[in-house]
């Protein structure tokens, strides 16, 4: 049966190290790979989700680059998506509802339908009453 230590022993903090110049030359070259490929992506999700040709993702992630924040807004975004929709639909059912108080006149002429009143009144007029 091996033995184990029952505490893992401290590694010394370190203090000084050997730099290696090429080896950095190297991470950096792939550093900067990376960082290209996330940028043309971010390109394209940006460039995607533009309004009227303004990005405004860009802006926002000028704003800010705090993942739980824009994971907030795009949470909050969802959710006022769904109610946007409800909002416009009252909106122009209420706008209607003021313009027939405002005028009523104008509001009736427009979409009034008298076809059948007018068709009472040329019976009146002419005596059909059927007697």
């Amino acid at each position: 049966m091996l033995n184990y230590p029952e505490k893992v022993p401290n590694a010394s903090p370190i203090k000084n190290f050997n730099f290696n110049l090429d080896s950095s030359i190297e991470t950096k070259k792939e550093i900067t790979s990376q960082l290209t490929n996330i940028d043309e992506r971010i390109d394209k999700i940006v460039q995607r989700f533009s309004i009227d040709d303004f990005p405004v993702v860009h802006v926002i992630l000028n704003m800010t680059h705090d993942k739980e924040t824009l994971k907030g807004l795009s949470k909050a975004l969802d959710r006022v998506a769904d109610l946007i929709e409800i909002k416009d639909n009252l909106s122009s059912k209420l706008k209607i509802i003021n313009l027939a108080e405002k005028d009523p006149s104008w509001f009736a002429y427009t979409f009034g339908d008298f076809s059948s009143s007018i068709d009472s009144d040329i019976s009146t007029l002419f005596g059909d009453d059927n007697d």
